[in-house]
């Protein structure tokens, strides 16, 4: 493990999630696994294990992190009562059931609305978006896997896989920890990144598009208490010590940047939220009062069209200019072909 990795700012990582995008003729069983995973060393770990099956579709997400939320094992982070009396109604329930209660909670429902996408609301006269067709699928369904780190009883941290569309938490590792770790050390991640390397390479042609995302302590809560804990020490001794000042200027600067971050994925959540039907249609209103309508919708027409015109005709000169189409051939263009996936 290098060591700038170990003093990662985002250090601890309490889980990683693994979410790709679900195509309509995938099997139920998800992506092919890289292999079946070595053999659980520690199966009394599994009574330990919170795991819940996903019985819906519409709560993936907000699954996922529950899942590692009520997974993490950390001296400096305690579940809120609601959340310990959840995990204790749940403890002792089959991976179904697990799901189906995350369903009916009443604070993880509220929480994922917190935060979730409202359809826009049909205007007064009829306009907004059409309905659902029978059958279509959203094409920005996605389905997620996580990982966790348990610790077992020689003190060593065993990693899991979590895929709620499974039957039971598959085992894929361990690494070494000191008993009086108070945080997962980063180390376990590796053993997540060897995973995950499998997981691209076997579906390397399916140019599956996927992303990672940790959960990691809050930034802000540390850092302020870094800061208190300098300050406190220098007004307990009375003297600044050689960098004193150049670390609370540090710890300044990064509070003001996670605040700065903060503040903008608040408007961005606020922006995603927000309902704009009810002002584009009455925006379209007025401009169909005032007789510029027609204008701007024969505008934009006229913009596509000598779009696709120019797209055509770069994709033209691009067959052009890679291979040219042989005599005899019928008057047919030349094969050009490939593809980029990022």
């Amino acid at each position: 493990m290098p060591a700038p990795l170990c003093d990662h700012p985002i250090s601890p990582i309490f889980g990683i999630v693994f979410l790709y995008k679900w195509r309509p003729d995938e099997l139920r069983d998800g992506l092919p696994l890289p292999d079946p995973g070595p053999v659980n060393e520690h199966p009394e770990l599994l009574h330990d294990i919170f795991f819940a099956n996903q019985v819906i579709n519409a709560a993936a997400a907000t699954q996922a992190l529950t899942t590692i939320v009520l997974n993490i094992q950390s001296n400096t982070l305690k579940l809120d009562d609601e959340m310990a009396d959840f995990k204790d109604f749940v403890k002792h329930l089959d991976p179904p059931l697990a799901g189906l209660a995350i369903h009916n909670s009443a604070i993880i429902r509220d929480a994922h609305l917190s935060v979730a996408r409202r359809p826009p609301s049909p205007a007064a006269d009829g306009l907004g978006p059409p309905p659902p067709r029978p059958g279509e699928v959203d094409e920005d369904v996605y389905h997620f896997i996580t990982w966790v780190p348990i610790r077992t009883p020689s003190g060593t941290l065993a990693v899991y896989e979590l895929d709620a569309l499974h039957d039971t938490p598959l085992y894929i590792g361990e690494v070494a920890a000191s008993p009086a770790a108070k945080v997962p050390p980063i180390e376990w991640v590796t053993v997540v990144a060897d995973r995950l390397r499998g997981y691209v390479q076997v579906n390397a042609e399916a140019e599956i598009k996927y992303r990672t995302l940790a959960v990691v302590d809050h930034r802000i809560m540390r850092e302020v208490a870094a800061l208190e804990r300098l300050r406190a020490r220098v007004e307990e001794e009375g003297v600044t010590r050689p960098g004193d000042e150049a670390e609370e200027a540090r710890l300044m600067d990064v509070l003001a940047a996670e605040d700065e971050r903060l503040a903008g994925w608040t408007a961005e959540s606020a922006r995603r939220r927000h309902d704009y039907m009810p002002f584009l249609v009455e925006t379209l209103k007025l401009l169909a009062s005032k007789g510029e309508l027609t204008a701007l919708i024969d505008a934009a027409r006229e913009q596509k069209r000598a779009t696709a015109k120019a797209a055509a005709k770069a994709a033209k000169a691009a067959r052009g200019g890679k291979s040219k189409t042989p005599k005899g051939d019928g008057g047919r263009d030349g094969a050009a072909g490939g593809s980029s996936h990022g």
